[in-house]
């Protein structure tokens, strides 16, 4: 069979939608078969507790009953939304509901990153960024709040770099998004916060005669996303909650996930970082 130019060029076209599919399934596959893996974290248990207890009261927890240090103490849960999805699925199918759940939210985020890459980047390209990014997340796989979020906060970033890549504004169709992510995880603070650098690289890229415009329909867009994020059962908290945490002082150097990169040690990200500048540096 002969294969024309034209058919050559709609092949080309249709490879970029195939690519982010198969980095999604081939991550969820991986994903299920290594299974108990994704339970290794002590929180999970505690996370499906919470939901049941939010199931079984069909409330949401505004003090900490299962906490030996802070018993009785004031303590809302900004993530009660997937620690519920976590318990309906764990009394479904025991512990293969978290990790199917897990596993699917993660392969559904590296589906949406190698779309966002694959606008922007060839194959091999997307490829490479793909596998990068799947090394350096790998610790974090886990069945916890923050994954079952992921693909939400890869749709509200991509929402950003859309418009402020065509000098526009966000779809107001958009704002469910920072909805669904505070009701899922606390770190939907930082998805408003992002609203202001991507507002600005837009205002700064548009025409001198459409950037007051462009900068009070940001800024429209941005308050918004604030209200859209008070939009959980604890209102106006669930901002604040991030705010508490944040002050816990010394606290927060104990809580490794939370700690700075240093580069004292080789590790994946500095693996990454330094093979990211030499492939720069060949391709310039």
């Amino acid at each position: 069979m002969t294969i024309t130019v034209a058919d050559a060029n709609q092949i080309s076209l249709a490879r970029p939608r195939l690519w982010p599919l198969a980095i999604g399934l081939g991550v969820y596959v991986l994903l299920l078969i290594s299974g108990d893996r994704l339970l290794n974290d002590p929180d999970t248990l505690w996370q499906v507790t919470i939901g049941q207890w939010i199931i079984d009261h069909r409330a949401v927890p505004w003090t900490d009953s299962y906490s030996f240090t802070m018993a009785g103490r004031p303590w809302i849960s900004t993530q009660w939304l997937a620690q519920v999805a976590f318990a309906a699925s764990y009394q479904l199918t025991g512990w293969a509901g978290p990790v199917v759940m897990t596993a699917a939210a993660l392969g559904g985020t590296f589906y949406l990153l190698a779309r966002l890459l694959g606008a922007r980047l060839n194959d091999t390209a997307t490829v490479i960024f793909a596998a990068a990014a799947l090394a350096l997340t790998a610790p974090h796989m886990l069945a916890r709040p923050h994954v079952l979020a992921m693909p939400v906060m890869l749709a509200w970033v991509g929402a950003l770099v859309g418009a402020a890549d065509r000098r526009g504004v966000p779809s107001l169709w958009t704002l469910p998004l920072i909805t669904l992510w505070a009701n899922l995880h606390g770190g939907f603070v930082f998805g408003i916060a992002l609203v202001a650098p991507f507002a600005l690289d837009a205002v700064l890229s548009a025409e001198r005669s459409r950037r007051v415009a462009l900068l009070l329909r940001w800024a429209l867009f941005g308050g918004l996303a604030l209200a859209a994020g008070c939009l959980t059962p604890y209102g106006w908290d669930s901002i604040l909650a991030s705010r508490k945490i944040l002050s816990l002082g010394e606290a927060l150097s104990r809580i490794g996930e939370w700690a700075p990169e240093d580069f004292s040690k080789i590790g994946m990200l500095e693996i990454t970082l330094l093979g990211g500048s030499v492939w720069r540096c060949c391709a310039a």
